[in-house]
């Protein structure tokens, strides 16, 4: 029998507070905010962005999720200078959850509709046609972005029947096909409800749940394998009351790393580590005074670790010395955006990112902010499949792969390199290809894989 647990802020973004201060410098360079795009007014689409993701150097997709009775959410192109047009804009009676970019470069994304099947599905080219919609037996609801593998995407699901809500672990191919691969029940404990799971260092997924419902009692880290078996990687020494226990992240070292929003030393949060053996590890406490309450966490190709608080002010945490550094703080809400403050790393090695309010419209901003990091070099995690012959389709898996030129294997090149998101690339292995490793190059630089290709 299925456990029931709460989905509703899995599809909800979380409505920060901003505390008024001005711009801080790091490393000795001042930090360089602008303004990409301000959504225009009321009534017109594209306010409230909220997921952001970059499908060519130098241009990012950002999904708009304010509708009305006559417009819907829609999708925008912004360029890192400041030009915007809209890509598709979904029905008026859709409300969109969120947006990714697959292996086969497909943009999919979920949806609520006013009427059965309530949550939906849709995949759209990054053109803005050829528009799909996928939809499911019962009131299945997605506990956050899809998070895209090699070859299909990943991600807790809830389904609500009467007041009942169970919780599954689901596989969505790239054709829109749904398969549970586990329910919750029994020992499992329940997924969190601020939490959606992660693709981690090592090929699994990795979440935070709960031995109790409501997120209010004992926590824990638990593992998805890509089919499905479940394990608990290692229960918290202690669980925030109050304070929530925010989505983890992979770091650069091979370990997972999340965030208490309100513990710590001074109970204005803290972060800290999960190795993939089951250890944790609390690594930095926020201060007193000054930066407190962690929203979000990313992975830098500087090797170092961003976030966001709730009080608009993004953050460093180094890997190495543990040092957790105020590295820019927004200006009040209403010029630089209400921080919820979701951000990446584009090809140019500045941090972009999104606030769904705020701003000189109230509807939210997408910025970019120079904090002086070099351009990220490609980096290749996985070869999907790791052998064949001659004409064999191959996907490189890893980041930082836009604007890839060339892949050679042991040295042969590919004819041709197919982009199809910041973390893949999809090749045939050339004629006359020899086991060996492989190497991309982009723009910034090139990567040479430790695996070896096996030429069947």
């Amino acid at each position: 029998m299925r456990k029931t647990v709460s989905f509703v802020s899995f599809l909800c973004g979380l409505m920060l507070t901003a505390n008024p201060a001005t711009p801080q410098a790091t490393g000795g360079q001042e930090a360089v905010y602008k303004v990409l795009y301000l959504p225009p007014s009321l009534t017109s689409p594209g306010g409230n962005p909220t997921f952001m993701f970059e499908v060519q150097p130098g241009l990012f997709y950002v999904l708009s999720t304010r509708e009305t009775n006559t417009f819907g959410p829609a999708i925008f192109g912004v360029t890192r200078a400041a030009t915007s047009r809209q890509i598709y804009e979904l029905a008026p009676s859709i409300s969109a959850g969120t947006l990714v970019q697959a292996t086969n470069g497909g943009l999919y994304g979920s949806a609520i509709q006013p009427s059965p099947p309530y949550q939906v599905l849709y995949s759209i080219d990054p053109s803005g046609k050829g528009l799909q919609q996928y939809s499911y037996p019962g009131q299945w609801g997605f506990g956050g972005p899809l998070i895209p593998a090699p070859g299909a995407m990943y991600q807790l699901v809830g389904q609500t029947q009467g007041n009942v809500t169970t919780a599954a672990f689901a596989r969505i191919d790239e054709n829109g096909d749904l398969t549970f691969l586990h329910d919750f029940s029994g020992t499992d404990g329940f997924p969190n409800s601020k939490n959606w799971v992660i693709y981690g260092p090592d090929g699994n997924f990795y979440g935070v749940g709960n031995q109790e419902q409501n997120g209010i009692s004992p926590g824990f880290i638990f593992r998805f394998t890509p089919a499905g078996v479940y394990s608990q990687l290692l229960n918290f020494p202690y669980f925030p009351p109050g304070g929530a226990a925010l989505p983890l992240v992979a770091g650069s070292d091979g370990n997972l790393y999340g965030s208490f929003s309100k513990l710590g030393t001074n109970g204005t949060g803290e972060i800290y580590q999960a190795t993939l053996s089951g250890q944790f590890h609390a690594v930095a406490s926020f201060p007193a005074t000054g930066m407190s309450e962690p929203r979000s966490l990313m992975q830098a190709a500087d090797g170092n670790i961003y976030g966001t608080t709730n009080y608009n002010q993004v953050f460093r945490y180094n890997l190495a010395s543990h040092a957790l550094t105020l590295v820019y703080q927004l200006a009040p809400s209403s010029v630089q955006g209400k921080c919820q403050c979701e951000i990446i790393e584009g090809m140019d090695g500045k941090l972009y990112g999104v606030t769904p309010n705020g701003g000189a419209t109230g509807l939210g901003v997408v910025f970019s902010l120079d904090l002086g990091l070099a351009k990220p070099l490609p980096i290749v995690s996985g070869l999907f499949p790791a052998s064949g012959s001659a004409g064999q389709k191959v996907i490189l898996w890893g980041n930082y792969l836009l604007g890839a030129t060339s892949v050679t294997f042991n040295g042969a090149p590919a004819a041709q390199v197919v982009v199809t998101s910041v973390q893949s690339v999809l090749v045939a292995v050339p004629p006359g290809a020899t086991t060996g490793p492989v190497t991309i190059t982009t723009a910034n630089g090139s990567f040479t894989t430790a695996q070896d290709f096996t030429v069947e």
